[in-house]
């Protein structure tokens, strides 16, 4: 959107391409990058910025290039990760300053070494909710990333959370690729905010080592990019792959269910607007499309539950800090909101998984003859950050953007949000659930219906 490379050209494979030809160094690139961190929403994006590494290693595969060495697919093209992935040698923080004095990291967080060694070089580490825990993105101690979209306006919008400035690197032309971690919507919340593609995976799809976690139970680490194809290559070399896209899945026939109730309750209107655009555009394309009602997932509504599993094991993360003075160092929204899992019964706990466990089957059951469910990923447009001035305002928003994600994290479905939007207009995304462990399948069908829901 504001990078001084082509925006075409922040597609993986036509970088892949460029470089492999010399089109393009990766010096270029990320030079290229560099100054668009440069920016006032760079430093907010980033908490810090490895210039003069990533310098280093972009010229050093310039020669090897130059040389005729065979390098591996993606080598020299930029990436940012969240502050909460391990690079071997530096501090994980977490978007926190509790962190700050912790030792460094002995390795990559895995994920992070399958990237480097598809090629993928580390540009910076991106701005968060301290501990990913909110679907708003801002941070007391490093900034609050916003959207693109009326950035200028009254202070701007909020980027989403938690991966706020994992999303801003994309949006922004800062890195052409991200990762972001998913436990309620971290993902898609900013890429539907910043209008861009953002994927959760099934859970155990990604190796958790070397990521700080805030719910074992639920977090996925997932990429945030400028196209399915994008998210397709990033998700199979983080899941142990060779970096390949899927072939799209065709339209014509493709059976989407779109699960009507509280997930459709109360859309901005221009939400609502957008996705129902994108809707008759899949329909006319062939799509046959569906009202389904899950009325288990009525009655349970997984985002709005305090005393959810989330909230049990990010308390016990966080309790000894929490009852020390260090709790003065938090985020005073973020630590009242992992405060909310301190009187949870054990009994309870375990019950929500014999809950969970069912669900999924309920759901299973009534949606298996469907390719895909298809719904708003979130009911809101990017909030105004001068009006979440107190914690009351902000749990009350960030529980409304993360109400239709924490859907997907509850049911461990792999999920996808993709641009539905016009160019110029109020940023909404449609996502595209598949089935639990069928990742690779809903990718395909993402790639096929990528073009008419972008429009």
């Amino acid at each position: 959107m504001h990078g001084h490379t082509d925006e075409m050209t922040f597609y993986l494979n036509t970088l892949s391409r460029a470089l492999a030809a010399g089109d393009l160094t990766a010096r270029e690139l990320t030079e290229t990058c560099l100054e668009a961190i440069a920016s006032e929403d760079g430093k907010r994006a980033f908490i810090e910025v490895y210039s003069d590494r990533v310098r280093v290693e972009a010229d050093h595969i310039d020669r090897a290039r130059q040389n005729g060495h065979a390098l591996p697919p993606f080598a020299g093209i930029p990436l940012s990760i969240k502050d909460l992935f391990d690079v071997r040698g530096e501090v994980t923080r977490a978007g926190s300053t509790v962190m700050a004095d912790n030792a460094a990291a002995t390795t990559d967080a895995r994920v992070v070494s399958r990237l480097k060694a598809a090629g993928f070089i580390l540009i910076g580490r991106t701005n968060m909710t301290e501990f990913a825990f909110s679907g708003l993105g801002m941070n007391p101690h490093y900034g609050d990333p916003r959207s693109p979209f009326e950035r200028q306006i009254d202070g701007g919008r909020v980027a989403g959370g938690s991966s706020s400035g994992s999303a801003v690197s994309i949006s922004d032309g800062m890195a052409p690729a991200t990762i972001g971690s998913d436990t309620g919507g971290s993902t898609r919340t900013p890429a539907a905010f910043c209008g861009i593609v953002g994927l959760k995976p099934t859970s155990t799809r990604m190796p958790g080592n070397g990521v700080y976690p805030l719910s074992t139970s639920f977090d996925a680490a997932g990429p945030m990019s400028n196209s399915v194809d994008c998210a397709a290559i990033m998700d199979s070399i983080m899941a142990g792959g060779d970096g390949a896209a899927e072939t799209p899945f065709p339209l014509k026939g493709l059976r989407l269910a779109m699960p009507v109730g509280y997930l459709f309750d109360g859309l901005d209107d221009a939400v609502a607007t957008s996705f129902d655009e994108a809707v008759q555009r899949l329909s006319a394309a062939g799509a046959i499309i569906s009202e389904i009602s899950l009325d288990t997932l009525e009655e349970l509504r997984p985002a709005n539950n305090p005393k959810s599993i989330v909230a049990a094991e990010a308390y016990a993360l966080h309790r000894d800090r929490l009852q020390s003075d260090i709790r003065e160092s938090y985020d005073p929204f973020v630590a009242s909101r992992i405060n909310s899992g301190s009187d949870i019964l054990a009994a309870d706990y375990i019950d929500q998984f014999t809950i969970r466990r069912q669900t999924m089957q309920l759901v299973w059951q009534q949606t298996r003859f469907y390719d895909a469910l298809a719904m708003p990923t979130s009911p809101l447009i990017p909030p105004k950050i001068e009006a979440l001035s107190t914690i009351d305002a902000k749990m009350k928003m960030s529980g409304m953007a993360l109400r239709n994600t924490a859907l997907a994290n509850f049911l461990d479905r792999p999920t996808i949000t993709i641009p539905c939007h016009k160019q110029g207009t109020a940023p909404v995304g449609l996502s595209l659930m598949g089935s639990h462990k069928h990742d690779r399948r809903l990718l395909a069908i993402a790639a096929g219906a990528e073009s008419v829901i972008r429009g």
